[in-house]
């Protein structure tokens, strides 16, 4: 695997929060080399920095992206129609982080078809073989299950709270964490609650969860926005909460002590990545398959560091 960046990496996620701006209705024939990116949705400041990322790096690159996003990371239906709409446009390149994993090998072979060249990023395509750039969401589940188990002295229940199971990286994820809590501790995972890929629990919700389960120390939730949720909910309460994702926020919550841990995934690396590794493909530039980005676990303990950093490089 290729190895990019630095350690800390993830602090870039916080230097251009712009949006998915530069976005255009048509490719023409005066334009440059033309990527069409599909983000899973547009209403986080996770995908926010994936596209400001991006938009860096293609700026940088001399390319130009054509980004489309759907309203929430549960619209299937509508991902792939702006999947085909930029096919019909004829882009030159087509990054996907795909709604469904797997559910993408017609419109790949409709690309390839057509000679244009389809990548993943964030999460990976599961029906297909395409190069992906992201972080190894399983080794993130990994490394927060090793911290969780710290806390808890390797005893006590825990509970699951995650994204859409259809989507790789949050079942990578689960996979992770529960691996490792399986196989180096005697701790219990209780439930495993799915279908929130960035998405809050309702109180009603967790109320449920937390009146079945009385007795749970520790919640890993699969993606920041859900875990906020649930730390607004649980004030108070000594119940560890880890997850992922840098966005600000989140990060704000490591601060004040709401969320133990965080893997830092930098939703702007990955969108800069993404572009870069491109337009290496269309120069000819021979690459793996895959292009892993690194992830630091955030903590109470370090946070104040990886800020600093952060400052450093914005």
């Amino acid at each position: 695997m290729r190895k990019t960046g630095l350690l800390l990496m993830g602090v870039l996620c916080m230097v251009l929060l712009a949006g998915c701006s530069k976005r255009q209705e048509t490719v023409s024939k005066t334009d440059p080399y033309v990527i069409g990116v599909v983000t899973k949705s547009r209403d986080s400041e996770y995908w926010m920095s994936v596209c400001s990322g991006m938009e860096k790096a293609a700026d940088e690159e001399g390319v130009s992206v054509l980004i489309v996003s759907p309203d929430t990371e549960t619209d299937v239906r509508l991902q792939k129609k702006m999947i085909q709409d930029l096919l019909d446009k004829k882009v030159d390149a087509l990054a996907v982080s795909p709604i469904d994993s797997y559910s993408n090998a017609d419109y790949i072979k409709e690309a390839q078809d057509m000679g244009i060249p389809v990548f993943s990023y964030d999460t990976q395509i599961a029906d297909a073989s395409v190069p992906y750039i992201g972080i190894d969401n399983e080794k993130a589940g990994r490394d927060l299950a090793e911290y969780m188990a710290g806390q808890l002295r390797g005893k006590g229940k825990v509970g699951i709270i995650s994204g859409d199971l259809k989507q790789t990286a949050h079942a990578s994820r689960i996979k992770g964490f529960e691996d490792y809590i399986e196989k180096n501790t005697d701790i219990q995972v209780s439930f495993v609650e799915s279908g929130y890929s960035n998405l809050q629990m309702s109180e009603r919700e967790i109320s449920r969860l937390m009146n079945d389960n009385p007795d749970i120390s520790g919640i890993f939730a699969t993606s920041a926005v859900t875990a906020l949720g649930i730390m607004e909910y649980m004030k108070g309460s000594p119940v560890t909460i880890v997850t992922v994702d840098a966005q600000e926020d989140a990060i704000e919550a490591v601060k004040n002590g709401g969320i133990a841990a965080l893997a830092s995934q930098s939703g702007y690396a990955i969108g800069e990545e993404t572009i870069r590794y491109i337009v290496n493909d269309k120069n000819g530039n021979v690459q793996e398959d895959q292009t892993i980005l690194p992830v630091e676990i955030i903590t109470h303990e370090n946070v104040e560091d990886y800020e600093k950093l952060k400052e450093t490089l914005s």
